[in-house]
């Protein structure tokens, strides 16, 4: 038999003297941590059954925007949307907007939930801001649009430029993408507006940010909408050179 010492503690066959087994604890702990941390970086989805004090909301949106969003596994789905539901039903819970967007993109009541976020994003049409509106109320709605829900498109051209300052940057710079990216897409929801209309909403893209659009974005903006010479592909690009006349 190996002989310790007093103090010394034997894990797995390896000898380990008191001072020594304190690092090996605090290692160990510390590789415990990382592991964890990686597992949640990697965008495993979150543990719905789990205890914490945090809600469904902010397990799934930990960040609380969407390009954090961690959606649940088959398995857990129908746990998430009941606890998203029961959050919903409570008129005055204050995550309504994220509850909305959360089932939105679980495709539970799409078509009401959806047209709750738009509601909210009219709320910002005023100077008052209304409706629970505010900084990510645009992001969800582009979110929406980026996984498949086209028709958002036009209130976020009707409603996106607002009093929500950094709403609506954000708004302007998704537009001013989707002209240089997706121009049928972008023509296509302009053209059920009336030109003075059509004339705000390219200016709006035209600014992006409030900077103008990128140089890339220009470039691509410029080509695809000349290349398509009907009556709104010709205004829309005035537009969009008057707003970016320094470039």
């Amino acid at each position: 038999m190996l002989a310790t010492s007093p103090g010394a503690k034997v894990l797995k066959g390896t000898l380990v003297k008191g001072s020594d087994y304190y690092v090996y604890c605090v290692r160990a702990v510390i590789g415990i941590i990382l592991l964890a941390t990686a597992a949640a970086a990697s965008g495993q989805s979150p543990n719905p059954t789990a205890k914490s004090n945090q809600s469904i909301v902010e397990r799934l949106m930990p960040n609380g925007g969407v390009h954090t969003l961690l959606l649940p596994s088959p398995e857990q789905r129908g746990n998430v949307v009941r606890q998203l539901q029961r959050m919903q039903s409570d008129v005055s819970h204050p995550d309504a907007q994220q509850v909305a967007f959360l089932l939105a993109v679980l495709d539970v009541n799409y078509v009401q939930n959806r047209d709750y976020l738009v509601w909210v994003l009219k709320g910002c049409n005023v100077p008052e801001v209304t409706h629970g509106c505010d900084d990510m109320t645009g992001e969800f709605l582009a979110y929406l649009y980026e996984h498949g829900h086209s028709e958002v498109l036009t209130p976020l051209m009707k409603y996106g430029n607002s009093y929500n300052a950094a709403g609506s940057e954000f708004v302007g710079t998704f537009l001013s993408e989707t002209v240089a990216k997706s121009p049928d897409n972008f023509l296509d929801a302009v053209r059920s507006f009336p030109a003075s209309t059509q004339k705000k909403i390219c200016y709006f893209a035209g600014l992006a940010d409030g900077g103008g659009m990128a140089p890339t974005n220009l470039r691509l903006a410029r080509k695809a909408l000349a290349a398509r010479p009907d009556d709104v592909a010709v205004r829309c690009l005035r537009e969009i050179e008057n707003a970016n006349k320094s470039k």
